[in-house]
């Protein structure tokens, strides 16, 4: 039985005082010190896994250790440390996204089911980035509606009402009032009170207290909307149950909705955006530490299912606290439309949480979102104690500024936690979005990476495509390229002219060309736009372009497909596991989907296996600046290897080993023969004990043509259906090339000089390459010859022209808009 070998805890601390002296001498001593606190964090937890700087230990930190223990949360202390004081140990962090990680929106949430009394807890915004529009603004804004304002006001104190109705003579336009209270005696004194109402027209009601306020406006004035375009939800106010603390709460709400007619004014321009659906105060700030489901979450669950809408706790909770609020009748349509009678509410017993009204008034901005519609937050500056969430408005512009940070979508999913079982999926960790108010038409590029030592022929190729379409979209349509793993390099921008680097974070959205690094989630949003179209490349970028789609369309409507360049059959990277089964549920979109499938090999598996929207065949094509340096040159004995040992479908360690029996057994003549590995960069004794071995890294074309017209023989593996463009451009420089079959595909087929292994494993492989050797010995110092490969091409093949893909997202772009309809909104894919 073989056994492994085991690093004593001498050898392991030898190494660690050799690497320790390595980095003192060539960093400096701060360096090592955040080298050692990397090694600390590797022992305590884990070496990747969460950040969390020491300055937000008593802020985030008892999140996190609820959330994934104390062992995490120390790992994470540990981490970002590394992180500051050796930035080669630690994370490196791309500077496009410094801003955004300096203004990122952070969260307070527990994963826990329910508190120790039973309450909900909920995700809100942490104090200080929980912003609102100062009122009244900087200028004197002009609304564009004239009127009038539909005020339906519950009048359960008539007493309250006078305050009521003189702060409604601030209102710039006529206001129709709407009262009700529940008994005859109350009904005659606010009669009395507004005899002599002068901005409009009056109707008072007697209704049941049963769901108090939410009860009387959303049933019992049901009817009023449709004759609105903008209401006033009011009521008056008193909260018993809250003593002091809540004695200011409804003039604080009064003061801040239409205390001045310069406020009044302010509040009524914000409509002129018609985006915007419900305009409500900050909260009262006594009641931050209570903002929460309560007992509520089951009702407002099943409330916002019977409007069609999907919700769970890990949404942001945001609601008009106190229910008082501008809104649009149309924002509020999903409830309206509910069916909501009074008997649904219970009956009166001075309850103070777990009724629907409570939760009515928790589900009115995600009704509004279902619909499409926004919503903002105001505060006067001098009734808010957190002075830098109040935003100021000096001109209309600032509004569009500051509406990024005050309206964070509840709908809109913004956990990106990346739980301990979830590390090797790592890949689909959330991307949150954002809705941008830009109008013009983006075709978007979601690949893994675009660093050039990363990118290899499936990234290439996507890259093609995406500039293809691009050109064949015309200037009509913006472009981006988003970046979903590896960390984008500086020099990398410099390889797409024209574009600009984007930060990852909520934006006007105004460039035209841009490059957004989203490999660090934390924080930031991905800015969607109503006319978005995406291409994906890997599964799991299909996932983001499917779940980006289902954003965009709950916030804007209407449906549009998306290209899938599938290069692969990618579930089978993975075996039977978690990984197979979402990559291959990527491929289950028929509707959705417009397959531009990598070679013809690869297109007659994928179609006989999947249905797609439409599909695209891909044919191979030598890379033209490859070509154009490929000439007769006289052989070399040298054996080309494509060797990627982090590839598995690459076959590097077969290899190696195939190459080592025959150099073992046929010594004199191997030893002639030089091997050069072309692939990627990996570290020399990866290959040993090959001898005679040179390791190429990932050659520039130039360098790699000139070993194609060199090198004799080829070896090149891909286990799987696609051929792989390697062994094509060696037996198309004239090397005897050998490649392996795979169901669906013989290389051998395009070209007699590739030599095709049916069964593969070490004997098989390691005799076909002294064949190989052997067979070329006599074309030594002679030139090459160029081969042209057969095609296997046919009829039922249709080729991925950039014309017809381009034609069908256009179409897809110009299909008639219209406001969502209420949709499951927790899909994020």
């Amino acid at each position: 039985m073989a056994s492994g070998k085991t690093e004593t805890t001498f050898q392991a601390v030898r190494r660690h005082l050799r690497n320790g002296y390595v980095i003192l001498t060539e960093r400096g001593i701060v360096a090592l010190y955040g080298a050692a606190m990397r090694e600390l964090a590797k022992i305590v937890d884990s070496p990747v896994g969460a950040f969390l700087a020491p300055k937000d230990i008593f802020k985030d930190g008892p999140e996190l250790v609820r959330a994934q223990g104390l062992r995490v949360a120390f790992g994470a202390v540990l981490r970002q440390v590394a992180a500051e004081y050796d930035p080669p140990l630690g994370r490196s962090r791309n500077p496009v996204n410094a801003e955004a990680r300096a203004s990122a929106i952070r969260y307070h949430y527990t994963y826990e089911l329910l508190k120790p009394d039973g309450v909900a807890p909920s995700r809100r915004p942490v104090n200080d980035v929980d912003y609102a529009l100062e009122i009244p603004f900087a200028y004197a804004p002009r609304p564009g509606f004239k009127g009038p304002v539909a005020a339906v006001i519950h009048v359960f104190y008539p007493e309250v009402l006078p305050l009521i109705l003189e702060k409604l003579d601030n209102i710039p336009c006529a206001v129709d009032l709407f009262l009700s209270s529940d008994a005859e005696e109350k009904i005659a004194q606010i009669s009395a009170d507004t005899s002599n109402w002068s901005k409009g027209r009056v109707e008072i009601r007697r209704l049941p207290n049963r769901g108090r306020d939410i009860g009387a406006k959303f049933v019992g004035f049901r009817d009023v909307y449709d004759r609105y375009e903008i209401f006033l939800h009011l009521h008056t106010k008193r909260s018993p149950h809250g003593g002091e603390p809540l004695a200011r709460w409804r003039d604080y709400l009064i003061d801040n909705l239409f205390g001045t007619p310069e406020i009044a004014a302010s509040n009524l321009s914000l409509f002129d955006d018609p985006q915007i659906g419900i305009v409500f105060p900050q909260h009262l700030f006594e009641l931050r530490g209570v903002l929460n489901w309560g007992y509520d979450y089951n009702l407002a669950r099943k409330l916002m299912r019977r409007i069609g809408v999907s919700i769970d706790k890990n949404l942001v909770l945001e609601f008009p606290s106190g229910s008082m609020f501008w809104g649009r009748s149309a924002a509020i349509g999903p409830l309206l439309e509910a069916g909501l009678e009074y008997s649904d509410f219970p009956e009166e017993r001075g309850q103070i949480d777990g009724t629907l009204a409570h939760a009515i008034e928790r589900c009115v901005l995600m009704a509004a979102e279902s619909r499409g519609y926004e919503w903002l937050k105001v505060v006067r500056r001098d009734l808010y104690p957190v002075q830098k969430t109040v935003l100021p408005v000096t001109a209309p512009a600032d509004i569009a500024q500051h509406r990024l940070k005050v309206y964070q979508p509840c709908l809109a999913g913004v956990d990106i936690e990346l739980a301990p079982f979830a590390r090797t999926l790592k890949e689909t960790r959330p991307i949150p979005v954002y809705p941008s108010r830009s109008a013009r038409a983006r075709l978007n590029l979601i690949v893994p990476t675009i660093n050039p030592e990363q990118t290899f022929g499936g990234v290439a190729t996507a890259l093609r495509l995406f500039r293809q379409i691009g050109d064949a979209l015309g200037d009509d349509f913006d472009r981006r390229i988003i970046v979903t793993d590896a960390e984008i390099e500086q020099a990398a921008y410099r390889n797409f002219p024209g574009f600009v680097p984007a930060p990852f974070a909520a934006s006007l959205d105004e460039a035209g060309r841009t490059i957004v690094d989203a490999s660090e989630r934390e924080g930031g949003r991905l800015d969607l736009r109503k006319d978005d179209v995406f291409v994906a490349t890997a599964w799991w970028t299909a996932e983001f372009a499917l779940g980006f789609e289902s954003e965009r369309r709950r916030f804007f409507g209407g449906s549009r497909p998306f290209v899938y360049v599938i290069q692969d059959d990618e579930p089978n990277f993975y075996g039977w596991s978690s990984k197979f089964v979402m990559a291959e549920a990527t491929y289950r979109y028929p509707e959705d989907t417009i397959a531009i499938i990598n070679s013809e090999e690869l297109f007659d598996l994928m179609t006989g296996k999947y249905r797609f929207r439409a599909a695209f065949c891909l044919p191979y094509q030598t890379n033209e600046r490859v070509a154009a340096m490929l000439r007769p040159t006289p052989k070399e004995r040298i054996i080309l290897v494509y060797g990627r040992p982090t590839v598995m479908r690459n076959a590097f360690e077969l290899i190696c080993a195939s190459l080592c029996r025959w150099q073992q057994r046929d010594p004199i003549r191997a030893s002639r023969w030089r091997i050069l590995f072309l692939g990627e960069e990996f570290e020399a004794p990866l290959a040993y004990p090959v001898q005679n071995a040179d390791l190429g890294g990932k050659a520039t074309l130039e360098v790699y043509a000139d070993w194609l017209n060199r090198a004799s023989v080829g070896v090149s593996l891909m286990v799987s259906p696609h051929p792989s463009y390697p062994p094509l451009e060696m037996a198309e420089a004239g090397l005897l090339t050998i490649a392996n079959d795979f169901p669906g595909k013989s290389l051998a087929k395009r070209c007699p000089d590739i030599v095709s292994l049916n069964r593969l494993d070490i004997q098989t492989l390691a005799d076909a390459i002294e064949d190989a050797v052997a067979k070329m010995e006599p074309q030594i110092g002679k030139p090459g010859s160029l081969r042209a490969l057969d095609s296997p091409q046919s009829s039922h093949h249709p080729l991925a022209s950039p014309e017809d893909i381009a034609a069908l997202l256009r179409a897809g772009a110009e299909q008639t808009e219209q406001k969502p309809d209420a949709i499951t909104a927790s899909a994020l894919r």
